[in-house]
């Protein structure tokens, strides 16, 4: 195999790892979010929107630390607050859409909050991966991946 094409193997498998990783991640950051979000509305008697908005921080932190760990092994990168920061910021921007939706299915369909909540997070998922991957923990592509030529002009 090509060295540049075996570049390129790697740079796509260790991105579809962190697929399946973030995915794992999610799932349980959905299960810490379903928990958070019963324990207020149902011990606390708060609101399921504002719930929703606060079960969303905690959940965010546990995510935050299993991505941050496990996904994109950051945690021995400097910028940890930054890329806090920046996860937070797109987990709030995506609460901005998840709350209509949270309220059209619970309030406007008569769906259980809890299954509204799901419904809604599993919209956003996908969304949230990309721009995580593509942005937040960007990931350099290899030059050599990106220009075949180049690596067989090499030896010329």
């Amino acid at each position: 195999m090509r060295p540049w094409l075996e570049l390129a193997w790697k740079w796509a498998k260790t991105r579809v790892t962190a697929g399946g990783r973030f995915l794992v991640v999610g799932l349980l950051g959905i299960g810490v979010n379903q928990l958070l979000l019963w324990l207020i509305v149902e011990l606390a008697g708060i609101n399921y929107l504002l719930a929703a908005v606060m079960a969303s921080q905690g959940s965010t932190a546990f995510n935050f630390a299993g991505v941050e760990s496990w996904v994109f092994h950051g945690a021995w990168k400097p910028g940890i607050v930054r890329r806090f920061l920046a996860f937070d910021l797109l987990n709030s921007l995506s609460l901005l859409a998840r709350l209509p939706m949270l309220f059209v299915l619970t309030s406007g369909l008569h769906l259980h909050y809890l299954l509204s909540n799901l419904l809604a997070i599993g919209v956003l998922t996908a969304i949230r991966f990309v721009v995580a991957d593509r942005v937040i923990w960007k990931a350099p592509v290899p030059s050599v991946a990106l220009d075949p030529l180049a690596r067989s002009h090499e030896g010329a």
